[in-house]
């Protein structure tokens, strides 16, 4: 199979990747994890990072799952620090920026871009924007578009999870994400700017696909998202994806054998040969997909 890196991984922070589906009899973004000892169901949900404020959607069946846990946790830290480091990875070091990193040309056909989709003059584009990384810029690309404050879901779960008294844990540092996400090419990151530039209406409407989509489950439809036919970044996705999948199921065990926790990962880490779905399945739980509400 040929794996490929969309424009903006709503990485990242986040998105996001898509991989032939395991399946199942009903989609969803909620799953239930029993047997191999656990006394008591633990949960898996599926998130996006960032939505519209209008199209934010929150499954009330994530909200009463999470009443019957006692631990939680997200991918990352969602503190000061953690902000602090993941920005150092997704700008350029001091001193460089964008038009060091492609050619004058290209260089100015984003600034063009800028201006014309977001009326970002030049100079407002090289004092803002012209530092973050072609990968960051995709997902700010994204994030304008909406015209719309943006909610995170992350920071969502973790104020509900505080609200009933859950212990809360990160599944790695944030510098595990910064090292996954600088192990993608620079050269790469550009060429998949530019295609961003270049298809960027069709990118606005999978974007908006991709927040309709999220509610009712439609994993295939998310994950397509995720990725497009753009190259093969079959690498990338095994440092960003399928090594960090890896050192999380461990951890998860160990929290789910000794309290029920409730767990919120990127869609993109549950599904595929290497999801944690299959993951967990290969350790012998059961993984059992609990149906949304309607919004």
């Amino acid at each position: 199979m040929t794996y490929s890196m969309k424009k903006h991984l709503v990485v990242a922070f986040t998105a996001l990747v898509s991989f032939a589906a395991v399946a199942q009899d009903r989609p969803s973004i909620l799953w239930e994890v029993t047997g191999n000892g656990l006394s008591q169901p633990s949960y898996l949900l599926a998130t996006i990072k960032f939505v519209g404020e209008k199209e934010y959607f929150m499954p009330p069946e994530a909200v009463a799952k999470m009443k019957n846990c006692r631990s939680f946790a997200i991918e990352d830290q969602v503190d000061h620090h953690a902000q602090h480091e993941l920005n150092k990875a997704l700008h350029f070091p001091k001193g460089q920026s964008l038009a060091g990193a492609m050619s004058a040309a290209d260089y100015q056909r984003v600034v063009q871009f800028f201006e014309q989709e977001f009326g970002i003059k030049k100079a407002v584009f090289e004092k803002k924007y012209a530092r973050l990384k072609p990968l960051a810029l995709s997902i700010t690309m994204t994030r304008l578009s909406l015209g719309e404050k943006v909610r995170f879901y992350d920071i969502e779960l973790l104020k509900l999870a505080k609200s009933n008294g859950l212990r809360s844990y990160s599944l790695e540092s944030i510098d595990r994400e910064a090292q996954a996400l600088n192990s993608f090419p620079m050269a790469d990151q550009v060429k998949a700017l530019l295609h961003s530039v270049d298809n960027f209406e069709t990118q606005k409407a999978e974007f908006r696909k991709l927040m309709e989509d999220y509610p009712h489950g439609n994993l295939e439809e998310i994950f397509a998202y995720t990725l497009h036919p753009l190259d093969n970044y079959e690498s990338f996705v095994n440092e960003f994806y399928f090594k960090r999948n890896r050192e999380w199921e461990p951890k998860l065990e160990k929290m789910m054998a000794e309290n029920p926790s409730f767990i919120a990962v990127g869609v993109s880490h549950l599904e595929g040969r290497e999801g944690l779905l299959e993951l967990l399945r290969a350790k012998g739980y059961s993984l059992t997909p609990v149906p949304i509400s309607a919004r």
